[in-house]
């Protein structure tokens, strides 16, 4: 936590333990806040997956299983682009290529359960993540959440959240 020096170069005198407790309490936020607000797109990069991948994804998740043509005319992308993504996509395991029964020219595209859940995250962003997980927790444990969060908004609210006007 950062402080400021008061005119006069003193620093004010803070109970250790309510510093303590205060660092705490802003560590626990930074942490909320980075699992809430995380950017799944720089978490696929950070696999190894590009924004172009992660559209194809999105788009095979909304249409179900599809060929290479109708991929990539509902893309507005070449054949080739999305070949390419597509190939890529399945050596990774993320989609595979099934070829129809009734007329083997003809290859479906589909994508698997792990990028059905990836892209579903993607959608619902913050708030379905926050959810999902408040869906464990009992509804007396969600009061105590909302009344805890509740309660150190009112106090910040009430000290003006310590600002120095200028």
């Amino acid at each position: 936590m950062r402080t400021t020096q008061p005119v006069g170069g003193r620093s004010p005198r803070r109970d250790p333990v309510l510093q303590r407790e205060a660092e705490e309490i802003l560590a626990t936020v930074r942490t909320l806040w980075k699992d809430l607000f995380r950017n799944p797109y720089a978490e696929a990069e950070q696999q190894g997956v590009t924004g172009p991948q992660v559209t194809v994804m999105a788009c095979l998740v909304g249409k179900g299983a599809t060929t290479l043509t109708e991929l990539s005319r509902s893309l507005g992308m070449s054949h080739s682009s999305a070949s390419g993504i597509v190939d890529r996509l399945e050596s990774r395991g993320l989609v595979r290529r099934t070829q129809d029964t009734r007329d083997r020219r003809r290859t479906s595209i589909e994508v698997t359960e792990a990028v059905r859940r990836y892209v579903r995250e993607l959608e619902e962003g913050p708030s379905g993540r926050l959810v999902r997980t408040l869906e464990s927790a009992t509804p007396a444990q969600r009061a105590v959440i909302s009344k805890g969060l509740r309660l150190l908004r009112a106090l910040l609210a009430s000290t003006g959240g310590n600002r120095n006007e200028l």
